[in-house]
This record gives structure tokens, sequence and C-alpha cells, in this order.
């Protein structure tokens, strides 16, 4: 029988659920402990593996955080998309990219979904919260070269359209075309972009 000591770093023998287990304990801690206090080590210290493959399967904890919550895109990526260009079209570019991705086929129902869990879920709620208010509002702030009051203000915005739209269905909201939202709240959002 092989001394257990001697087995080298890496990859487990056999089959490999190394990914999933790490996905499992960071769902788990994230829901625990919120996303500022869940590290990547303690991550992999629950999964029991070594630290270096939290950053090599989900590259940050960023992505790993997006990982856990089931996110189907990268939403810093929708960001930077949104921000790229002129400011006096950022309230366009936002509302356009944001629309996408909720009405996107591959993309619209399972932000749907998450929007339900982080309403029903308390810990879901914790640790979205404390994500979208340490990474995601500053995040929007430095990208479109806003004030965080004024990244903070956008944000719920957008996702006060996202829960009366796509969440609720009130029909003032889900009766519009896509078009008609963007051409409703972009010069809104760009109003407030505006002021700042």
């Amino acid at each position: 029988m092989a001394d257990s000591s001697s087995r080298r770093p890496g990859r487990r023998a056999g089959d490999s659920t190394t990914r999933d287990d790490i996905l499992h304990a960071a769902q788990n801690l994230f829901g625990r402990n919120g996303f500022k206090n869940t590290s990547m080590r303690a991550v992999a210290t629950e999964a029991g593996v070594d630290v270096a493959l939290v950053p090599y399967y989900f590259g940050s904890k960023h992505g790993l955080f997006v990982a856990a919550l089931e996110v189907p895109i990268d939403p810093a990526e929708q960001v930077r998309r949104a921000t790229d260009g002129p400011r006096d079209q950022l309230g366009e570019r936002m509302i356009t990219e944001f629309t996408r991705a909720w009405e996107g086929v591959q993309t619209g129902s399972a932000l749907q979904g998450l929007l339900r869990s982080v309403v029903n879920d308390e810990s879901r709620a914790s640790s979205f919260g404390e994500f979208a208010s340490t990474e995601m509002v500053p995040l929007v702030a430095d990208s479109a070269g806003v004030s965080l009051e004024t990244a903070r203000v956008t944000v719920s915005m957008l996702f006060g359209v996202a829960t009366m739209r796509y969440l609720i269905g009130v029909p003032l909201f889900a009766d519009l075309t896509r078009d008609e939202v963007i051409a409703l709240w972009g010069p809104q959002l760009q109003r407030v972009i505006d002021a700042d």
C-alpha cells in the first residue's frame, strides 16, 4: 500500500470533481459569510483542494462568485461594454446592454431565476447585495466616470426595470417592446449621468 504522505501535489487521481467541489464550497461560504468575508483560501479549505485550483478554475474571487450564483454572464464585462463609448450616449448603451442580457435566449431565464432566488433567499440576497455594493456599483462608477452616488442611482434604475418587467411582470413595463424600453429609459438614465 502506498504511503499517502508520498503523494505529489496537484490533481486528484480518478474522476475529477474538483471544480464542482470548489463551486459547492463557495456557494456554502458566500451564503454563510457573504462576499467580503469569504476568501479563496477558505473556499479551497472547505472543498479540500489546493488554493491554486480556485483561480485555475474561476480566475478570481469575482469569477468564483459569479459562478456560485450561477450568473450566465459576467456582469463586469457587461458593464465594460455598456460604458465603452461617448458619454452622451451612456444611458442608452446601459439600458441596451442590460435588456440584451435579460431578454437573451441563453441568459434571460437564468437571470430571472437568479433575481427570484435573491429575492426569496436571505443568504443569497445578503451575498448579492454585498457583491453589488463592493464590486459592481464601484465598477460602474469607475468605468462610466461617474460618482458612486450616480452609479448607485443608475444601477437601482436598471434593477427596478428588471424587477417590474421580468420578475413581477407589471403590464406598464412588461407590455413594452425592448425598443420602447430603451427609448424610454435611455434618456432618463442619461439625465442622471449628465447631472453628475
